[in-house]
């Protein structure tokens, strides 16, 4: 008996933001060996072609070098990408993002701004732009933001950030009853702590031990690949009817 694969996403093409390291790495990765076509977005070139060069058949994934503070240039940007390779977008995953911790009593507009502006406003854009005609596929598809368990439980310091992805798991609220006409459905992953570069910068804030601890902590810390694997689940036909969901993978720190 033949039985299909509903994780299956061999043949389709995914934008991944934030591919130049951690969550975006890892997320390019895992969906290159699982078939799919990866278009690898970030600032950094050459982290770009870093991560391309882990990555299955390297030849058929598109690095996109592209600055998301430029939230008005987005929609352009993601139209020309498919111009220019001839295709459409199956998905879309938005792991890039931007870390602030700041004390309230120094919380300016400008340091917020900074964290919502890829965060928040990006990802808005990102949305804006996959709801024009000829960007996503015919049949539809699916929108993975990357939010955090800090939208769910307080941690000093964390107001911008934590404000950036609370965010995140409202947007995706709205926006997937007004996408699902299209057939686009639309939701948030909220990891805990993660081994990444952005751990190291959390980490190295923390109290003497303190790394240590939350390391040890419940199921301890999360690898990138199985937010990765997270990703790929909400991105194929086996998550189909979920929409407007917040997958939280907290390892039971925020039970």
């Amino acid at each position: 008996m033949n039985v299909k694969n509903p994780f299956d996403v061999s043949g389709k093409t995914f934008l991944v933001t934030g591919a130049s390291s951690g969550i975006g790495r890892a997320t390019a990765r895992v969906l290159g060996e699982l078939g799919a076509k990866v278009i690898l977005s970030g600032r950094s070139e050459p982290e770009l072609a870093t991560t391309l060069s882990v990555m299955e058949r390297p030849s058929e994934h598109i690095i996109a070098k592209f600055n998301l503070t430029d939230t008005d240039g987005i929609p352009a940007w993601v139209d020309g990408l498919c111009k220019q390779n001839a295709t459409c977008l199956d998905g879309v995953v938005h792991a890039a993002g931007t870390l602030n911790r700041t004390p309230l009593r120094v919380l300016s507009k400008a340091k917020m701004d900074e964290v919502m502006l890829v965060n928040v406003y990006a990802a808005l854009a990102l949305l804006r732009a996959v709801s024009n005609k000829g960007i996503m596929a015919t049949e539809g598809g699916s929108i993975v933001l990357l939010s955090s368990t800090a939208a769910l439980k307080g941690s000093a310091g964390m107001v911008a950030y934590a404000s950036s992805k609370g965010a995140l798991i409202s947007m995706v609220k709205s926006a997937a009853v007004e996408l699902a006409p299209k057939k686009i459905r639309v939701n948030c992953i909220a990891p805990a702590y993660v081994r990444t570069p952005m751990w190291e910068q959390t980490s190295a804030a923390l109290p003497d031990g303190g790394a240590a601890v939350i390391a040890q902590q419940f199921l301890g810390l999360i690898d990138p690949e199985e937010v990765a694997t997270a990703a790929v689940y909400l991105l194929s036909n086996a998550a189909r009817s979920i929409t407007g969901a917040t997958l939280q993978m907290d390892g039971g720190s925020c039970c």
